[in-house]
């Protein structure tokens, strides 16, 4: 689902009635503020849906696939979200 489907979606479960831009506008405006909290805090939980997280990943050897020479991918930090297990439940049970 790109942007602006999303968009709609959330328009659609909004109790007043808003433009796809306006409901894009307040999703840039959540997840930046997701962002800012995880850079703050290295984790954001939320009760009964999941966990946003920063992970430190560790440097590794790989082999460039075009020249095959053994090449090191540097240390870099990944967002995750992890879904919890009530979420994960009501998820299977929705299916």
């Amino acid at each position: 689902m790109n942007k602006r489907g999303f968009g709609k979606l959330y328009q659609k479960n909004f109790d007043e009635k808003i433009s796809v831009n306006e409901a894009i506008k307040e999703i840039e405006c959540f997840l930046e503020t997701i962002s800012e909290a995880v850079i703050r805090d290295n984790k954001v939980k939320f009760m009964n849906r999941g966990t946003f997280e920063i992970l430190d990943k560790k440097p590794r050897r790989i082999a460039d696939p075009v020249t095959k020479e053994p090449k090191i991918i540097y240390p870099r930090k990944d967002v995750r979200f992890k879904l919890s297990e009530n979420a994960k439940k009501s998820l299977w049970e929705t299916r």
